[in-house]
């Protein structure tokens, strides 16, 4: 539930009354026209003219009642409409499909703007609307004409999105075959007693093409995107597709790595607002959740994920304003006069779990992380003013969270109370805190207790979303009531990696791993969820479903081989695996291809880079940094004993 609830209602109730009142006009003269119109917010963009969506249905030949239902049965055609726009009169155009002739229904899009939009609604952090409402800039002269006969009729135009979009227009994209793709994606080195994790590895690359969706242009959709999973057809949500292009960013060079989120942001209302779910079917927010969005500001994480393995700077050039402004709104529309952030159960993404309350880590801590990232990327653009500000409020979430957000009795992180205290559930998100950074050193090492404790975290299939001593706890997961899910097991893993626990980080994302691969041996499948105390698919799941890969493709090549990239220094990270006969080949590092091998020989001392461009490979061994230039060929290193 939103915390804003009562005033939500009431802003509803007058918003949608109980009654109304309709007021007709009788025109005569003009029999031939006989329909009735329904203007809709949906629109698309082509050769910078905007159009929007009418549905249009026949009238019968007595008068019937109003109604909202969008199915209704044909009516005999008594003579064919033509349709003009007042923008530019000649270019109506009709997408009626089959279903809509099935319910005696037209749709047609009528240009509504060319050239330039109508000015911002809205300046950005600034919203005062039940989100995700549509406002309404203007209107136009739609003129209705059948046989003889022509009506004017007034149509309103609904604001446009996108505007800081890099891309706002439909384009043709081409996916590469698996063949392709498996060609150009590192190829992780390991040894016999982990071949099963290469298999699961090919599978989570293939699992994306098989998901890969084309929404027809006329939805708004500017191209093809890998959807979120077999069971959610043209819903699109923002987390899902933020870690999904955390995936994708290794195969930068065969795939375009940024469609999904490129189709989310040409959604972004003016101020910043983003919704958490687009549905293509006419890309408008699925349902009308007020309150009930965004989903978690990761989209930055994502990008930066994109540039540190591509180079490519220019992109983030591009997407910074967008990312800012939803960053802005977010600081403007969710932040608790004590400084921590409040979210509700559909806008986090744990939709069942019980971590209501006021104050939420995960939200607080994903506003520190993307204050952080996007103040690297101000730095890199030249924009300090912006980058001192982010980190400023970086720190300001960081101390708001430790300070309100930390249970000294259950020695973690939980949602605030309204009365006082913290909710006595432990959730999984109780360590998102540990992936933005934020976390001190003793409380590093309770969290790590949490995580280790059978009883709590530690489970069959670590991590389950909510501890095993919760009353609410189910063994079969049954969703975000114990199911081990892939995003929230990616940003504890990546956070004990970031406070120097490598060894919990290792030992987890194997765990994760072997139990998605035994899955994937009984059934043949990547699930979107797993039950924590068997290696089975969460009881409630599906499949494919795309952030599942964040396992088999980023905590492989992160944690367990251990490689991060920083194309933009020309550098790599790597924290040395334990076990010999780890590596990976075929990296692309920027404009460099590198191979990384801790070796079998030299009692496996032996490390053996091959790279085609000069780069510098960051060696962290035992405790100790090593700094060692490459030059295109090969080298060789030997970890001291």
């Amino acid at each position: 539930l939103s915390r804003n609830r009562q005033k939500l209602m009431q802003q509803l109730m007058q918003a949608f009354p109980d009654s109304m009142e309709l007021t007709a006009k009788l025109v005569t003269g003009v029999s031939d026209v006989n329909a009735s119109l329904r203007f809709t917010a949906t629109q698309y963009r082509s050769d910078g003219v905007t159009y929007q969506m009418s549905l249009v249905r026949q009238i019968g030949p007595t008068l019937e009642p109003p109604t909202t239902e969008r199915r209704v049965p044909l009516l005999p055609r008594t003579g064919d409409m033509t349709f003009a726009s007042s923008v530019l009169p000649t270019t109506v155009v009709d997408y009626t499909r089959n279903e809509d002739q099935a319910g005696g229904l037209r749709r047609i899009y009528a240009p509504v703007a060319h050239d330039k939009d109508a000015p911002p609604l809205r300046q950005i952090g600034q919203d005062d609307r039940l989100q995700p409402w549509h406002g309404v800039t203007g209107q136009i002269t739609l003129h209705v004409a059948a046989g003889s006969s022509a009506v004017p009729v007034a149509m309103p135009v609904f604001e446009s999105t996108g505007r800081l979009a890099p891309r706002r227009e439909h384009h043709h994209y081409d996916w590469p075959s698996e063949a392709q793709l498996m060609q150009a994606v590192p190829q992780p080195v390991l040894p016999p007693s982990l071949a099963s994790l290469g298999r699961l590895y090919q599978q989570a690359w293939s699992m994306f093409l098989k998901l890969v969706v084309n929404p027809p242009p006329e939805s708004g959709a500017i191209g093809s995107y890998i959807s979120t999973g077999a069971g959610f057809g043209l819903m699109q949500f923002v987390w899902d597709s933020s870690f999904t292009t955390m995936c994708m960013a290794y195969a930068w060079r065969v795939m375009n790595v940024h469609a999904n989120l490129d189709n989310l942001y040409s959604r972004q209302f003016d101020g910043g607002y983003l919704h958490r779910e687009i549905s293509w079917e006419d890309g408008l927010p699925s349902l009308f959740e007020p309150d009930f969005g965004p989903n978690p500001p990761i989209a930055s994480l994502a990008e930066w994920q994109v540039a540190r393995i591509s180079g490519n700077l220019l992109r983030l050039k591009r997407v910074y304003p967008l990312l800012l402004a939803q960053h802005q709104w977010l600081r403007a529309n969710r932040r608790l006069p004590d400084g921590t952030y409040w979210t509700t159960g559909l806008a986090n993404g744990l939709d069942n779990s019980p971590s209501l309350g006021d104050g939420y880590p995960c939200l607080t801590a994903q506003m520190a992380h993307d204050a952080q990232t996007l103040a690297a990327i101000a730095l890199l653009l030249g924009n300090a003013d912006d980058a001192r500000m982010l980190t400023d409020h970086h720190q300001q979430c960081a101390d708001a969270l430790n300070q309100h957000l930390w249970s000294d009795t259950q020695r973690i992180y939980a949602t605030s109370l309204p009365g006082g205290g913290h909710n006595p559930n432990k959730v999984v998100t109780a360590f998102w805190p540990l992936w933005a950074g934020i976390v001190p050193p003793q409380r590093v090492d309770a969290l790590a207790e949490h995580l280790l404790d059978p009883g709590s975290f530690w489970r069959h299939h670590p991590i389950p979303s909510l501890a095993a001593d919760s009353p609410q706890y189910r063994t079969g997961g049954d969703y975000w009531l114990g199911s081990t899910w892939a995003p929230t097991n990616y940003a504890a893993i990546k956070g004990f990696a970031r406070a120097g626990r490598h060894d919990l980080a290792r030992r987890t994302t194997l765990r994760h791993l072997q139990c998605m691969s035994e899955v994937l041996t009984e059934t043949g499948e990547i699930w979107e969820n797993y039950a924590p105390d068997a290696s089975a698919r969460g009881s409630w799941s599906g499949s494919p479903y795309c952030w599942s890969a964040l396992g088999p493709i980023a905590l492989l090549l992160e944690v367990l081989i251990g490689v991060e990239p920083d194309a933009i220094a020309r550098r790599i990270r790597w924290t040395v695996p334990d076990e010999p006969g780890l590596g990976v080949r075929n990296y692309p590092l920027g404009d460099a291809t590198v191979s990384l091998i801790r070796s079998t020989a030299d009692d496996g001392r032996r490390l053996e880079i091959q790279t085609d461009r000069a780069i510098t490979v960051e060696i962290i061994h035992d405790g100790k940094t090593n700094d060692l230039a490459c030059n295109p060929g090969r080298t060789e290193h030997l970890l001291a004993e």
